[in-house]
């Protein structure tokens, strides 16, 4: 789960961070700049910074598409889970009334768990408890299924609940494997030093210039500090800004089957 340091911090810190540091290399860039400029005044000086900087935004929009597309793996797995307790449910109907009875109670147990797993949060223990509790109880849906299926009464039955509960199954190790998923920190870590280097750039050029737009640089520290801040937003689903709750509201509806 999240154990690496990027991922223990909020991401808004890490953008919040970033932003000054750029802003710092810019500063640093520009007072290096007018070194350089005073030092040999009759020299014209030119820093082409253009190619470094569609270097960056091709690596942010490559990183923040690798985001995207985890997160939206995600959002259907959610939703896809929900669709196949459901229908493990209506299944149990299928079976004699006291057999339908004990089904149902052990799903009622599930959704439960399930719920509990998405509730718990960032909380690694919590999630990975919730988790082995949801297996413990699938695996009892399952033995008591295997059981009943040696019954020729129970065949129709058994034809329909062996898939759903299998499918129920794999499903969960989906899930925990979709939100194991990050973008690798190397790629993030490589991202902030390239964004404080080539702020050092712009900052260095236009210091050979004389003169600095302060406005544009402060506009492009913040833009690339927002980039990076929905990019980690979108790999961490349990906080921020985008989160998973309504996809999960299709799971916490499930209680209604037993009202």
């Amino acid at each position: 789960m999240d154990t690496g340091i990027l991922y223990q911090t909020e991401a808004w810190v890490i953008a919040l961070l970033l932003f000054v540091l750029m802003l710092i290399s810019s500063f640093i860039g520009k007072v290096a700049g007018n070194h350089i400029r005073k030092k040999n005044p009759e020299e014209e000086k030119t820093t082409e910074t253009s190619s470094l900087i569609a270097l960056l935004f091709f690596l942010l929009a490559f990183t923040f598409s690798m985001s995207s597309d985890r997160y939206d793996s995600r959002r259907k797995i959610v939703v896809e889970e929900s669709n196949i307790i459901g229908t493990a449910i209506l299944r149990s109907d299928l079976y004699p009334d006291s057999t339908r009875a004990l089904f149902r109670k052990d799903f009622k147990d599930y959704v439960e768990t399930r719920i509990s797993y998405y509730k718990v949060g960032p909380d690694t223990k919590g999630i990975l408890k919730a988790d082995s509790l949801s297996q413990v109880i699938s695996a009892k849906l399952w033995k008591r299924a295997t059981t009943l299926s040696k019954d020729p009464a129970n065949l129709a039955a058994t034809q329909q609940m062996i898939p759903a509960l299998n499918d129920l199954i794999d499903v969960t190790t989906s899930r925990l494997s979709g939100e194991k998923t990050k973008v690798p920190e190397s790629i993030l870590v490589m991202l902030f030093f390239l964004s404080m280097i080539i702020a050092f750039y712009s900052g260095y050029s236009e210091g050979l210039k004389g003169k600095i737009d302060w406005l544009v640089q402060i506009g492009f520290c913040l833009l690339v500090s927002l980039v990076i801040l929905f990019t980690l937003d979108l790999d961490r689903p349990r906080r921020g800004f985008v989160n998973l709750d309504v996809p999960n509201q299709t799971i916490i509806d499930l209680r209604k089957n037993f009202e």
